[in-house]
């Protein structure tokens, strides 16, 4: 993404979002908004900034969020993976950071044939859940849980999901609906752009021997130059951590850098990917 393209996007969207009759009302929702849209290339920021703001306007114990977690009849299933979480000071629950939840999952899919936020009181108790992902989110102390399906208008983009530790959470009705409201005008199209971005930087003129790289090592590249580790890589994509460390060398090689971290400077600075 050019700096003049991100420029006119960011501008097209306070226009959309803050004027006129159809503007944000929320203020919480508008300054997430503004916020939002100062990283609009940089979608683990953007993930970030969604999973704290959200933990603190629901008073969560838990909040993650990532792209994925829905079934799209052209391209094949997307599993759900955690790309960001915020927690509660001075609580330490298991991280859902890198899990993966299957996308045919019935509990997943519950959430995306709904309207709206999917709310569950007492997860033990969810018989739309599967007795094993009850079991493993009782592993992960969550009692009860918000997730909210994000759209980027027909087309699904992510999920963010609340957890609380108390089966005694409260969520009140009028935040909800602004949720919704939020999710569907600013969350959704905000991160489907900024995904959409960061593939396209990766595709773009970049360092000599990016042209070279196979589709399976541009997209290793792409999840460890969003932050991602080796683990969390493995586990979206599905593959061995082995194989994830062998693509990368063959990455690297390609590109004439000796580390890592050394790539991720190198396709930051000459924009192939954030």
């Amino acid at each position: 993404m050019s700096e003049q393209h991100l420029l006119h996007l960011q501008r097209q969207w306070r226009e959309r979002l803050f004027e006129g009759e159809n503007a944000l009302r929320w203020r919480p929702g508008r300054e997430l908004a503004a916020e939002l849209l100062l990283y609009l290339d940089d979608p683990q920021s953007c993930w970030r900034l969604t999973t704290d703001w959200l933990r603190e306007t629901l008073d969560a114990d838990r909040v993650d969020g990532g792209y994925g977690g829905f079934l799209n009849p052209c391209s094949g299933t997307h599993d759900y993976v955690a790309l960001a979480e915020a927690q509660r000071n001075g609580l330490t629950l298991p991280s859902v950071l890198g899990q993966a939840f299957s996308a045919v999952n019935p509990g997943l899919l519950a959430v995306w044939r709904g309207s709206g936020i999917f709310a569950v009181q007492d997860v033990l108790q969810e018989r739309r859940f599967t007795p094993s992902l009850r079991h493993r989110l009782s592993a992960m102390q969550t009692a009860s849980k918000l997730a909210i399906p994000l759209h980027n208008g027909t087309e699904p983009v992510g999920l963010i999901c609340a957890d609380w530790q108390s089966t005694a959470a409260q969520w009140h009705p009028d935040v909800c609906n602004e949720l919704g409201t939020l999710a569907e005008q600013v969350l959704g199209p905000i991160l489907a752009l900024a995904q959409h971005g960061a593939r396209t930087n990766l595709e773009a003129e970049g360092p000599p021997g990016l042209a070279t790289l196979t589709e399976a090592e541009r997209r290793v590249a792409e999840l460890v130059a969003q932050g991602l580790s080796y683990k969390e890589v493995a586990r979206q994509l599905k593959r061995s951590v082995s194989t994830v460390d062998h693509q990368l060398r063959r990455v690297r090689e390609k590109l004439g850098v000796p580390t890592t971290a050394r790539l991720i400077r190198v396709l930051t600075d000459h924009g192939g990917c954030h």
